[in-house]
């Protein structure tokens, strides 16, 4: 919902079209959206702030013209245009309508908005305007906490956005807030056009506590005109989503039957044991956080016959989102990649808090949920040896966590080689599945299909590399794939993406330093800025490379060879003499 009381612009039958957007949906949760400021300190401000301009209720407009309704190809839209400081914001509420019941609220209010609008406007006594404005802003919330009262409440809920961008290419923060913090906040990049996201919310749920939500421009300075279709808070379905890469479990009454400290006879689920294996050979891999005793559970697991099906287990009394930031933290994994899996809604809901997109389940759910796409991965013979290659990857942390001293050195110490080779029939699947599973170290974030992938490299106008990385914990085997466009100005790495298991090696830049001094000295690299890949961009600031050029599809960076650049990893480059 948005308010539209206040806007310079009124659309006839504006009702007609709310109906015909939501009494189809299933399920919304009734959000208000209004204009406010990052900086508010009303009314307090209104005397001091050289920005403040009076609407007619008395309060500052920050949306300029008011949040105006569009109609556009019989499609009712919503046009914001954000003045310095400006947001929109909704209490934030995590129970449900059906999709009829909003559309029916949202009229409601509407009209009764216009109403008390014009009662307002037709008493020119300021102090008796500003109460009606007053109590009716007062009354529209009270009515939607009225609907609510016997909704069900929501445990999952995304903000799902679709959005106009005819103005300028910015970032737009999503935050959530109670009267004295900051609880929540995510980035969501807004480029030219249309644009859809989807960000899972926190259910934050407080008898006693106001929660508001808002979305802004990341520059408070921004001057920007965006078009909204919808901006509304909908159950999430958790079907729907990135690949899973790790299963993280908990072990009472969860994995095994029973509570292990109160009594040593717990058996395992059959069901969750034949998961997990079935799991592990797709190469999705199984961790455990859970509160016990580390030596009781290590023997029970050993019982079991499972232990080594688990890597990075957090087994100790410490609150499981601590422990679940490490584990993502060790794995270099998004936690949008993750589910944890916990029979307790207390410690699924503190998780959730602190990692809203990682997806948390109850026990009775997990089995049904497995058989969806999101499980559906593709599976090579590296995806079969994955977990061998996490379990190394353990290794190393251990060592690293322990050294004390400068980090380039501890990385010399492990002997780190890259072996860059031509890819072949019998790894190009290999390529194609870090093209699609890769997030964060993926410098396009372009999906090619597997027809794509091997057009380009059999083409003689590119180039292409499979990585293959070793240290002195064990042969991780191919770990990333490059694509390079042979241009008259140079060559141009167009795709680059590594496996998360190697991250932070200094793999990346060692491989792109490598191939300028094989392409005649210098080589470009095309970066386009994700939601996710984020930790690619490392590479650009390592590397110091500049900027020659930029369109909207990505930004073109120009590496020299640097001839003294740290010898910390090898590379072999076999593409020589193959």
């Amino acid at each position: 919902m948005f308010e539209f009381i206040y806007s310079n612009e009124r659309i006839s039958h504006v009702g007609r079209y709310i109906r015909k957007k939501y009494q189809q949906e299933k399920e919304c949760v009734p959000l208000l959206w209004t204009e406010h400021c990052v900086e508010c300190a009303a009314p307090k401000c209104y005397g001091t702030c050289p920005r403040y301009q009076r609407r007619k209720d008395g309060n500052c407009v920050r949306i300029a013209k008011g949040i105006m309704p569009v109609i556009e190809d019989k499609q009712l839209w919503t046009k914001v245009e954000f003045r310095t400081w400006a947001k929109l914001e909704s209490q934030l509420k995590v129970s449900t309508l059906t999709g009829n019941q909003y559309a029916q609220a949202y009229t409601f209010i509407t009209w009764l908005g216009y109403f008390f609008d014009r009662l307002a406007r037709w008493i020119p006594v300021y102090n008796v305007s500003k109460f009606i404005y007053d109590g009716w802003f007062s009354y529209r919330q009270k009515y939607i906490n009225y609907l609510i009262r016997n909704s069900k409440k929501q445990e999952r809920l995304s903000l799902y956005g679709m959005v106009q961008n005819k103005d300028q290419q910015l970032t737009l923060l999503i935050d959530v807030k109670s009267p004295s913090k900051l609880l929540f906040r995510e980035a969501v990049n807004i480029p030219l056009g249309k644009t859809i996201f989807s960000v899972p919310i926190p259910a934050y749920e407080d008898k006693d506590t106001l929660f508001f939500i808002n979305i802004h421009p990341a520059n408070a300075e921004q001057h920007v005109i965006l078009a909204f279709e919808q901006l509304q808070l909908v159950p999430t379905d958790i079907t729907q989503g990135k690949k899973i890469k790790c299963v993280i479990w908990d072990l009472d009454n969860t994995l095994w039957k029973g509570v292990l400290i109160e009594d040593k006879q717990v058996k395992p689920k059959q069901e969750f044991v034949d998961l997990i294996k079935h799991l592990d050979s797709c190469g999705i891999i199984n961790s455990i956080v859970s509160k016990n005793n580390q030596e009781e559970v290590n023997a029970k697991l050993r019982e079991f016959g499972i232990d080594d099906y688990f890597v990075f287990k957090k087994v100790n009394w410490d609150p499981k989102s601590i422990n679940i930031s490490k584990t993502i933290r060790q794995m270099n994994i998004n936690p949008n990649t993750i589910v944890f899996v916990d029979d307790n809604p207390f410690e699924r809901n503190e998780v959730s808090l602190v990692h809203p997109s990682l997806t948390c389940i109850d026990p009775s759910e997990m089995m049904e949920f497995s058989k969806c796409k999101r499980f559906n991965v593709v599976v090579t013979e590296d995806s079969k040896s994955r977990r061998n290659t996490y379990k190394m990857l353990e290794s190393l942390k251990i060592e690293e966590e322990a050294w004390d001293g400068d980090i380039d050195d501890f990385l010399k110490s492990c002997n780190i080689k890259v072996q860059l080779s031509t890819p072949t029939e019998d790894n190009i699947m290999r390529c194609y599945e870090l093209l699609q599973r890769t997030n964060q170290l993926n410098s396009s974030g372009r999906r090619l299909s597997l027809d794509e992938v091997c057009d380009i490299v059999a083409s003689v106008d590119h180039d292409s590399y499979v990585l293959n990385s070793s240290d002195k914990f064990g042969d991780y085997g191919i770990v990333g794939f490059m694509i390079v466009e042979k241009k008259e100005d140079g060559a141009h790495i167009t795709d680059f993406v590594i496996s998360c298991r190697v991250a932070n090696k200094k793999i990346e830049p060692s491989v792109v330093n490598c191939l300028a001094d094989k392409y005649g000295g210098h080589v470009y690299f095309h970066y386009k800025k994700t939601s996710l890949n984020g930790p690619m961009f490392k590479t650009v600031e390592e590397l110091g490379m500049e900027q020659p050029s930029e369109n909207e599809q990505y930004v073109v960076y120009r590496h020299v060879y640097k001839e003294h650049y740290p010898a910390i990893v090898e590379i072999q480059d076999r593409t020589k003499w193959l």
